[in-house]
């Protein structure tokens, strides 16, 4: 594998069970690593503790199965998170017990409606494609708040792009299983070998990339600034033949339940505010509350007035939640990625590199070249070819 395995942070040792909410990959799609270490008679537990989870939920043996039979269940798997740090280390482990670098393709491949809890049920019963990628994008953060997907339908194309939020690493095995269950369950859902028209990978390509080559069989651009996804728009009007209004009816109820009970959670409001400001700052542009009110409003059902409000109820303030967001990512990018700094500056919405400069020194005490060259001397800086010599790096 191109990459080495994700370290932990000092503040979250393997032992200390993932966080009940924040930011992350829920429990029950990240349990797929163990399940696959798991069904090969290895030994689960060490990719438990690499991903922070509560190893008392399996029995000594590492026999008793990770999720439980019922989707709509209030397991750990419904409410917990493995950070994207978490979920690199497991999927290192995992490959390591498993003798195998293509471990992460291959756990990608079993997903399955179980993995994405009611949500998961929820997609498999829609009438068709198009139901089913709206109510996705409305309601991924049920799997997922560390990544969030944005679907753009450009004339004959679906342009999907995946933003990172937080420290994701650009570690290969992660990006493969991240992108490799979205087109895993595309094609379990519509019973068809769906092919996308082209793949981006934030990370350097395997040190074999045939196998992973040939799951696609699509052309796949590595060392990408972030990961997209180009797939034919006449996707959209597939049939699912897996469609069954009652099963919808119930579990889209389960699913609004769910949604509803996180919209109430002050880590969940943050979250959120957190990704809407994240997409407006890699758009160049200052986020502003009320710009990102009706988004909120959409995501969880909070007017303007009632958002003002709970920010003050839970003593959350907008602007060092921008701030926090800006350094996140810059310190992000400057650490794991090659892009230029006026590059940077752009993306985190600064009118000038010096601009950039001043904050970074405020963080750090460090200058941007200085944070960048410390991390490219540990040798954990992603090296990119030339803009000339590399494949793009995004979708047109």
């Amino acid at each position: 594998m191109s990459h080495p395995p994700a370290t932990p942070s000092p503040s979250s040792s393997p032992s200390q069970p993932a966080p009940s909410c924040g930011l992350g990959f829920a429990a029950s799609y990240a349990r797929l690593v163990a399940d696959h270490v798991r069904a090969r008679d290895l030994d689960p537990r060490p990719v438990l503790a690499a991903l922070g989870l509560d190893l008392a939920s399996d029995d000594a043996d590492g026999s008793t199965p990770a999720l439980p039979d019922n989707p709509i269940g209030g397991s750990d798997a419904s409410t917990r998170w493995v950070p994207a740090t978490r979920l690199a280390e497991g999927l290192a482990v995992a490959a390591e017990l498993c003798g195998d670098p293509h471990t992460a393709l291959h756990i990608a491949q079993q997903v399955r409606p179980a993995n994405m809890g009611a949500l998961g049920y929820t997609l498999i019963s829609c009438a068709a494609f198009e139901n089913g990628l709206a109510l996705f994008e409305r309601l991924q953060g049920l799997i997922c708040t560390q990544v969030r997907a944005v679907h753009v339908l450009q004339g004959e194309r679906i342009r999907s792009r995946l933003e990172p939020l937080g420290e994701v690493p650009r570690d290969t095995a992660l990006w493969t299983f991240a992108l490799a269950t979205r087109l895993a369950f595309a094609r379990w859902v519509s019973g068809r070998h769906l092919v996308l028209d082209a793949v981006w990978l934030p990370c350097t390509a395997p040190a074999d990339p045939a196998p992973l080559q040939a799951y696609f069989g699509c052309p796949l651009h590595f060392d990408a600034d972030v990961a997209s996804e180009l797939a034919p728009a006449a996707w959209l009007n597939l049939p699912n033949p897996h469609a069954d209004p009652h099963m919808h009816r119930l579990m889209s109820a389960v699913t609004d339940q769910q949604w509803a009970q996180q919209a109430h959670d002050g880590s969940r409001l943050a979250t959120v505010l957190r990704q809407h400001i994240a997409a407006r700052l890699q758009a160049g542009h200052l986020p502003l509350l009320e710009d990102l009110a009706p988004a909120v409003e959409a995501d969880l059902g909070t007017s303007p007035r009632q958002l003002q409000r709970r920010l003050a109820e839970q003593h959350l303030s907008f602007k060092d939640l921008v701030e926090q967001v800006r350094r996140d990512q810059v310190l992000h990018e400057l650490r794991h990625t090659t892009l230029p700094l006026a590059d940077i500056a752009q993306r985190a919405a600064y009118a000038e590199p010096s601009s950039l400069h001043r904050a970074v020194r405020r963080w750090t005490g460090l200058t941007p070249l200085a944070v960048r060259q410390g991390h490219a001397a540990s040798g954990t800086i992603d090296t990119a070819l030339p803009p000339s010599a590399s494949p793009p790096t995004s979708p047109p």
